[in-house]
């Protein structure tokens, strides 16, 4: 569905947003604004990567933005982001999407009730809005992953034990990667874009700012995740070791009782011991004197 959403007659300038394409928008629309045919072809490729292209006067870029609807337990490109296609000229903005967008309704309805405050905004102005809210699109993803980061850490370091607390992690950290990558890609196709332009307007240097600094929290969510990971792995090793090594004082302590246990456990006829009077009483004073002996021993080493 081909919708005018905008048009300036002042500067010969229109935005048209097209929800849902089928084949016949997509011949109209090459031969209305003169669209190359291999960029109209990477309109329909569902899992192309953000990319910019100038082809003539005409940029196309093809950018990913996160799908605010997207499952928890989503950890891929295709689940966690939807595409949407820009054709920019001086004459044209041509969006391209599959359905109804909040983050570009709102675009959307601020320009087709053009108030004072974008009067004498340019096409440029509407191209950096655009491109702004689909990076910013990705705040909500951030933010979730680094405060279910924030809640597991509590759990690790509380000794929580969650036998899903691994798993949930792995998510976080295939989130993190997909958000990493797609918010690279932004970026590049961002700085080429602005780049392109004949000057760099303070619009512009904002928008390049902003997928900066979104790139520098993906890769700090992806770094924290890791390091979460490595941490709980870390102390689960260190919890194991400590068990392992109760259980070799409590060894200690039991093996020299039960090796004369054993001894004495013995059916031989000449063992002299066994006919001694207080043999048993002896017996257990040694092990005793052992047991204690091997006790102050591991204090004396620090080992208890």
């Amino acid at each position: 569905m081909i919708n005018l959403i905008y048009r300036d007659e002042e500067r010969n300038f229109e935005w048209i947003d097209v929800i849902s394409p089928a084949p016949s928008d997509y011949t109209q629309l090459t031969a209305t604004y003169n669209l190359h045919p291999a960029s109209v072809q990477d309109c329909l490729a569902p899992m192309h990567l953000p990319k910019y292209e100038k082809i003539d006067e005409t940029v196309f870029m093809i950018a990913r933005f996160y799908d605010v609807i997207s499952k928890k337990e989503a950890d891929n490109i295709q689940q966690l982001t939807n595409k949407i296609a820009l054709f920019i000229s001086d004459r044209f903005l041509i969006t391209i999407h599959r359905r109804e967008e909040p983050f570009l309704s709102s675009v959307i309805t601020k320009w087709k009730n053009k108030g004072k405050e974008l009067e004498n905004s340019s096409p440029g102005h509407l191209v950096n809005q655009v491109l702004s809210k689909i990076i910013h699109t990705y705040d909500p993803g951030l933010h979730t992953s680094q405060d279910q980061l924030d809640k597991y850490e509590q759990y690790i370091f509380k000794g929580t034990k969650n036998t899903q607390l691994i798993w949930e992690l792995y998510i976080v950290k295939r989130r993190a990667s997909v958000f990493k990558r797609m918010l690279f890609l932004t970026r590049d196709m961002i700085d080429k874009y602005a780049k392109s332009g004949k000057e760099l307007d303070p619009f512009t240097l904002d928008l390049v700012d902003n997928a900066q600094s979104l790139q520098f929290l993906s890769d700090e969510l992806h770094e924290n995740v890791n390091n979460l990971l490595n941490l709980h792995l870390s102390l689960s090793s260190h919890r194991q070791n400590e068990i392992m090594g109760v259980l070799t004082v409590f060894s200690v302590f039991f093996l020299p009782p039960t090796f004369i246990v054993g001894l004495y456990g013995m059916n031989f006829d000449n063992m002299p011991e066994l006919h001694t009077t207080n043999g048993y009483f002896v017996v257990i004073f040694v092990m005793l004197f052992i047991s204690i002996s091997t006790y102050v021993w591991f204090k004396k080493k620090k080992w208890m």
